[in-house]
């Protein structure tokens, strides 16, 4: 079938059902960024089927009318509402049916176990929201309270799992079903599907076993605050996790109204006091990296990783979410001296504290039956993000495993687990919150190099094999990451995005010779240049990946151990056979690192930076983009001319955005131009008026030389031209004067971010060097 998706971003869930359908259909992709839009979409891709993977905005009756449009709701039948995991994560059982008497219960009353099932659901879009025909629903069971569960971390795991199961399964019945109709004047939207569908889920065929369901309305950030000094560290974990990574809670707890993400309890600082701060609703217990742990009313902890601040009425994008000591150094919330005072360290050996806390990263060394020891090296950052502080700190947790490795008892082999995320690279929303966003930019990629530098040379000089096990999503640095190790192991349903284009960079992590040496140059530059997601079982046709496992948690852990012992018992090599189609001798590898940076810092700051800049921009501050590229939308490559701005020749070219910065610069001036011209129009007028009134006063001609500025064409043309004409000439003759249209920005999710009256101090941004930004968006 010919499938369009219309999503209102090609996230994680729509990439994966990408993959999977593509396998044997025809998937084409659609940015729903307006009603018109999505018609016209379906217009150009005349599909057998719409499918909508991840939608904030309802169809258009004339789309789900013409063609059969599927839904994929993340709750089961009879679950209504554009909040269902939020609801689901907070703490609704299903119990209450009114959602402000819900609220309240939450409010006031103890936790309860809550549900332990939930479900996805693909129904049919109609006219009213979340109840048309269901075509398909699979249910999984669920503890809300599972240590790291984030709303993220559910959608990317049991909701886009169970999401693909029910995908397949609907497309399957609609099939089915075309294939027992007429085809004579037959629409697909005709179809009926039958009363189970709703009723029975699509593995184990069984009711939902969750409890009642109910329409709720969109959770607001302000509906999960919390107050510390009555709240436990279970409520308050529920309700930061139930909106992490969108929209965050709204709070003031800081002192000042501020969305706030994290939600890991603490249970290892109890013996700390906790820290009265002047100005803030809440105690403080300590800091750790860029963390900060709040005193709950039980005694225990919560950790706030990320804030960021409120959109003001006069910001016209979002501020950047940030690590939480960072943006409140930055908003002089707290002081330095401050978060020395409540530093809690971890434990020198970067061993897993016995006691539940916020850890990054840790070391498991393992010693089997035979006395092998093998360190598996866990790293779980906030969504993939690698900062400059980040990678110092694994960098430490490298050497002490080098260093823990002596003859008597050698360490045969590193294996890098990653966390929820394997790694995206570099750290985005630091840098772009940064005083100096490029120069932050290199030292960022430096240091991620310095990473890969050891998987590439401090662990082969001391005989360790380097296997990179992939649980989680990875892109741009972090596939280069793995692929620098001498094996990858990849779970079966993460989704890789090796590409840097997107993003207006040429990448480093010795990608370069990783890449060329798994895949050759050829397929090298082809992935890298495709800029399109890619599926384990692809990735390992061409080699960026050595071995495939099913599964997904404890499961997939135990196939990764299982065959970690098996490499190093086979003795496989102590290094990849990659390694064996490049140069990675330290000559080599400081070749590489060179060269790779060289293009990095045209990236940061030569006049090609500018795509680097404003793309890094509107990535972090979620800016809504203006059209699909055509590398998801091949509905709408209509020539072969027709290409995505990252195809083009231009793109690499540092002359081209030479000549581009030039002509902004002509265009500035023009602007400039006419402005003076208006002002002298508005001269002329006061004078002519004057004349008019009866004052005779010839009007005075401007020459150059009693200019205090050039003359501008008004100047000149005043003295002899009649008030009919001037205006008109001046259009005319000069509309190549005229300003630009500035751009108007438009934030995803706007239905979370509304702004408010009430702006943080200071006022101004507390970010230098936006400057590039003001002309573009004006001053935040």
């Amino acid at each position: 079938m010919k499938i369009l998706f219309l999503c209102t971003a090609h996230n994680s869930l729509s990439q994966r059902l990408q993959l999977a359908l593509s396998r044997s259909h025809h998937v084409t992709i659609e940015y729903a960024l307006s009603d018109q839009v999505m018609i016209d979409a379906v217009a150009l891709a005349q599909p057998d089927l719409v499918l909508c993977p991840f939608l904030t905005t309802m169809v258009p009756k004339t789309v789900y009318e013409r063609v059969l449009t599927l839904i994929v709701h993340p709750g089961p039948p009879g679950d209504v509402g554009p909040s269902a995991l939020d609801w689901l994560l907070m703490g609704d059982d299903g119990s209450v049916d009114n959602a402000d008497e819900l609220l309240m219960k939450l409010d006031r009353e103890p936790c309860t176990p809550s549900r332990k099932w939930w479900g996805v659901t693909v129904l049919q879009a109609t006219e009213e929201f979340d109840a048309g025909p269901v075509w398909a629903y699979q249910q999984f069971p669920i503890d809300i309270d599972e240590p790291g569960l984030t709303k993220s971390a559910l959608y990317r795991g049991s909701v886009s799992r169970s999401a693909l199961i029910a995908c397949e399964a609907a497309v399957g019945r609609i099939e089915q079903a075309i294939t027992r109709m007429p085809q004579h004047g037959f629409s697909n939207a005709r179809l009926h599907a039958r009363p189970e569908y709703r009723t029975l889920s699509v593995l184990d065929n069984h009711p939902f076993q969750g409890g009642r369901l109910h329409h709720r309305p969109l959770l607001k950030s302000a509906s999960r605050d919390f107050d510390t000094a009555r709240h436990t560290a279970q409520q308050i974990s529920r309700r930061i996790r139930c909106g992490d990574s969108q929209p965050g809670v709204l709070s003031k707890m800081f002192g000042a109204s501020m969305y706030i993400y994290g939600g890991s309890i603490d249970e290892s600082l109890v013996s700390r006091q906790a820290q009265a701060v002047a100005g803030m609703k809440t105690k403080l217990l300590a800091t750790r990296g860029d963390a900060i742990c709040i005193a709950t009313a039980d005694g225990k902890g919560i950790w706030i990783t990320h804030i960021r601040r409120p959109k003001g009425k006069n910001d016209k994008a979002l501020w950047p979410k940030v690590p939480a000591v960072f943006g409140l150094l930055q908003l002089n919330l707290i002081n330095a001296a401050l978060v020395d005072c409540l530093h809690a360290s971890t434990p020198a050996t970067w061993s897993l504290s016995a006691l539940r806390t916020f850890q990054e990263i840790w070391v498991d060394v393992v010693v089997d039956e035979h006395g092998t020891r093998v360190a598996f090296l866990h790293f779980d950052f906030y969504n993939g993000a690698m900062s400059t502080s980040q990678c110092s700190d694994l960098v430490s947790a490298m050497d002490r495993i080098v260093a823990q490795s002596t003859t008597e008892a050698p360490i045969r082999a590193v294996v890098l687990m990653g966390g929820a995320y394997f790694s995206n690279g570099i750290a985005l929303n630091v840098i772009d919150a940064a005083a100096d966003p490029a120069q932050e930019s290199f030292m960022n990629i430096n240091r991620i190099d310095d990473v890969c530098h050891h998987l590439l040379h401090d662990f082969p000089k001391n005989n360790i094999t380097t296997i990179a096990a992939i649980r989680g999503n990875a892109a741009a640095g972090g596939v280069a990451l793995a692929t620098a190790c001498d094996f990858i192991i990849a779970g079966s349903e993460v989704v890789l995005n090796p590409a840097y284009r997107a993003s207006g960079l040429f990448g480093s992590e010795y990608h370069t010779l990783s890449y060329y040496g798994r895949c050759g140059e050829v397929k090298a530059r082809h992935i890298l240049n495709a800029m399109v997601p890619m599926s384990p079982l692809q990735a390992r046709q061409i080699g960026l990946v050595d071995f495939v496992f099913p599964g997904a948690g404890e499961a997939l852990d135990e196939h990764i151990r299982s065959h970690v012992s098996l490499l190093l018992k086979d003795s496989v090599g102590r290094r990849g056979s990659w390694t064996k189609n490049v140069d990675v001798s330290p000559a080599g590898l400081a070749k590489a690192r060179a060269y790779e940076l060289s293009e990095m810092s045209k990236d940061f700051w030569s006049p090609r930076a500018t795509r680097y800049h404003t793309r890094r921009f509107d990535f972090v501050r979620k800016v809504k983009p203006t059209s699909t590229p055509l590398r998801f939308a091949r509905h709408r490559r209509q020539l072969p001319t027709d290409l995505d701005e990252e195809e083009t020749p231009g793109f690499d070219s540092v002359v081209e955005y030479t000549r581009r910065a030039e002509q902004d610069l002509l265009t500035q001036l023009r602007a400039a131009v006419w402005s003076d011209v208006s002002t002298q129009l508005e001269d002329w007028e006061e004078e002519r008026e004057q004349l008019a009134s009866g004052a005779r006063r010839p009007p005075k001609l401007i020459l150059p030389q009693d200019a205090v500025t050039p003359p501008t064409p008004t100047e000149i043309l005043t003295p002899v031209l009649s008030a009919d004409v001037t205006p008109l000439i001046v259009t005319k003759s000069f509309s190549h004067l005229l300003p630009m249209p500035q751009k108007k920005t438009e934030t995803l999710f706007s239905c979370y971010y509304h702004p408010l009256d009430s702006l943080l101090t200071p006022p101004e941004s507390p970010m230098p060097g936006c400057n590039r930004f003001e002309e573009r968006f004006g001053q935040f």
